[in-house]
């Protein structure tokens, strides 16, 4: 009897990812690439939707959090890979990859995308720590820090899913920025002085990319001879209210590197190749479908709730050797301009 239940709900599934995987290059295919931002050394590609459907915004981490709808807390004594979270509001809540909580016993970053029920109940949602020298609660519950990782961490995070891997790259960005923290905190990244600074400079230079169009859902953003993301959203209202922290997120990948030297053709063809990569579903404790997406090239995801893509990132794959330039002191390079 279970062999014929099984049997019964496989073509379903495999029924199910190819409409997700036809939705997917659907979307892509209706795409436009706009004319570039560039400020410094960073290029932002806009990407427009040529169609728009109606889409209601989605309350976001933020908005919720203001609202008092939002509580985080450790799973009992603590688990560094889990915490559980609960929407007291009537609507759903979005919360993006990357995002980061503080507070409890260290600071985390959201996994995956997860678009939390209303009223839901409490909820496990996967984390990783990205504070690895502490263990000690400095309050009962977590808070929305109001940021997002560096790319460059959300990019090893989704490429590797290795929490190693995560403590690696936090490491070598503060090392890379001459970033001090005590207890090895991505956070600090974001609240020293002198990187604050540049990083309000381009969010100024490029607070403009989602105010383009409302046609204007999402970016693949450069600097150097790299693509470092694509990000894209259900709807302008969604890119807009994230817009800030990802700016900020993409300038830490910035700094210090060379101009970009990205060309549109380059970015046709990232795209296509998005368009040809292998949909694995995976689990998702909040509403719809969460799906990675899988290639030799990069990798990345994308959370479809009734049709519609919530949100699709993808990260080329990372070449050590390209990231070189990388290696500069950039507090070096802010003293020589002081």
């Amino acid at each position: 009897m279970k062999i014929l239940i099984l049997i019964s709900i496989i073509p379903m599934i495999m029924l199910f990812a190819q409409k997700s995987d036809s939705a997917m290059k659907d979307y892509l295919d209706r795409l436009k690439i706009g004319k570039p931002i560039e400020y410094k050394n960073l290029k932002i590609y806009p990407l427009e939707m040529t169609m728009i459907t109606g889409t209601k915004g989605f309350v976001t981490l933020d908005e919720a959090t203001d609202k008092g709808w939002i509580k985080i807390r450790e799973i009992g004594l603590g688990n560094v890979n889990q915490v559980e979270i609960k929407n007291y509001g009537d609507e759903p809540v979005f919360i993006l990859t990357g995002e980061m909580i503080t507070g409890a016993k260290q600071d985390r970053m959201i996994k995956e995308d997860i678009l939390l029920p209303p009223n839901s109940g409490w909820i496990k949602i996967e984390v990783y720590c990205v504070e690895h020298g502490r263990w000690v609660e400095v309050s009962k519950e977590f808070k929305s820090s109001g940021l997002v990782v560096p790319n460059i961490v959300r990019q090893r995070a989704k490429l590797s899913e290795s929490q190693g891997e995560v403590w690696a790259e936090i490491a070598r960005t503060q090392d890379r920025l001459g970033v001090v923290s005590g207890t090895g905190t991505v956070r600090a990244n974001y609240e020293d002085k002198k990187v604050q600074q540049t990083i309000e400079d381009y969010v100024e230079g490029f607070e403009k990319i989602p105010k383009l169009s409302d046609s204007t859902i999402g970016v693949v953003v450069t600097t150097g001879d790299k693509i470092i993301c694509l990000d894209l959203f259900a709807s302008n209202d969604l890119l807009h209210k994230l817009w800030k922290k990802l700016i900020k997120s993409y300038a830490m990948d910035a700094i210090g590197n060379a101009k970009s030297r990205i060309t549109k053709e380059k970015i046709e063809r990232f795209i296509d190749l998005i368009s040809a990569v292998r949909l694995v579903s995976k689990s998702n404790p909040g509403l719809g479908d969460l799906f990675s997406l899988e290639s030799e090239h990069g990798k990345g995801a994308a959370l479809v709730y009734k049709n519609l893509i919530v949100h699709m990132d993808f990260f080329p794959a990372i070449n050590r050797d390209q990231d070189s330039d990388l290696k500069l002191d950039f507090r070096r390079q802010q003293r020589n301009t002081d």
